[in-house]
């Protein structure tokens, strides 16, 4: 959950996680649907398939224990060289490599790698494995991590409070601010879509389930056209999924992927026969204790904010 996750926003979701699947054999029995609901909010579901398919592996072939050497590690959906070696040391406390961004950032500034990260990656790999002690691994990988998100911060970093800056090559050169070297952003690509809100002559509103490839996967959504990359000279036809008396919602939905940013226009029909579409039907007030996305949960609060009930 940590992986591309802040601590504040991962405690609720591992909490309420491990209660309901508190031990790997009880994951493994589990629906993938049931796990992609827990996961609801947290973005990169690739990584809830991901723990899925590692749990019924483990269950399996390692009688419900988690490996301890990098080989078979390496093995498992989900886990690459980070997950691997923090693994190892903060659960075996064996000595290992281990890099997440802060701990990267922090052997940048102390060795004064005036590269871009992407450049030098089997250095960082090399010096932090080097770094890293023989005893109390775990407690030294997280004293880095602690480290690097409190005060070694990519911007503004509290040099005064360091207990390492001795050591740190560029505070002593006055290159903090300099060092990692920042990577040119390329603009962000921007998709379209028209999403449809479709609401039965019962009152109640038509979710259905994301495959479970690409993104969003086994999600609930509200169904939508394809997400195509904006292209000024072409003028989309709206292929409305059913007959009706569809009305544009004011304004639209925006929200950031990691690679891009959806804009969607939202029309909503109302007065619908429940039998005309095969899906889910739920009604209008018990939408918001749904499992659904960050993106259907902008989705829903628009169309209330914007439109009579």
């Amino acid at each position: 959950m940590l992986q591309q996750t802040t601590v504040e926003a991962v405690i609720p979701y591992f909490h309420k996680f491990i209660s309901k699947w508190p031990t790997i054999k009880k994951l493994s029995e589990s629906n993938i649907e049931d796990i992609m609901d827990a996961w609801s909010g947290l973005g990169y579901y690739s990584r809830a398939k991901n723990i899925h398919k590692t749990a019924k592996i483990v269950n399996k072939e390692y009688n419900d224990k988690i490996p301890d050497n990098y080989e078979e590690l390496i093995k498992l959906p989900g886990i690459g060289p980070y997950t691997a070696g923090a693994i190892l040391t903060i659960a075996y406390d064996k000595k290992a490599s281990v890099i997440d961004s802060n701990i990267e950032r922090i052997i940048l500034r102390i060795q004064g790698i005036k590269k871009p990260k992407d450049k030098v990656k089997k250095e960082l790999i090399k010096i932090s494995e080097e770094l890293c002690p023989d005893s109390r691994s775990g407690d030294y990988v997280q004293a880095m991590m602690d480290l690097g998100s409190a005060i070694c911060k990519p911007n503004n970093p509290k040099c005064n409070l360091c207990p390492i800056k001795k050591f740190c090559y560029s505070y002593k050169n006055n290159l903090v601010n300099l060092i990692p070297i920042k990577k040119t952003r390329k603009p962000i690509k921007i998709r379209e879509a028209y999403l449809f809100w479709i609401v039965s002559n019962q009152n109640r509103v038509f979710l259905r389930r994301r495959p479970l490839t690409g993104l969003l996967p086994g999600m609930l959504e509200f169904p939508s056209s394809d997400w195509i990359t904006k292209n000024k000279k072409t003028k989309k036809e709206i292929l409305f999924p059913i007959k009706g008396n569809w009305k544009p919602v004011t304004g639209n939905v925006l929200h950031t992927f990691s690679h891009f940013q959806l804009s969607l226009k939202i029309y909503i029909c109302r007065d619908v026969n429940e039998k005309k579409l095969e899906g889910i039907w739920k009604k209008e007030n018990d939408i918001s204790d749904l499992n659904l996305p960050s993106l259907m949960k902008k989705v829903y609060k628009h169309v209330f904010s914007n439109t009579n009930h």
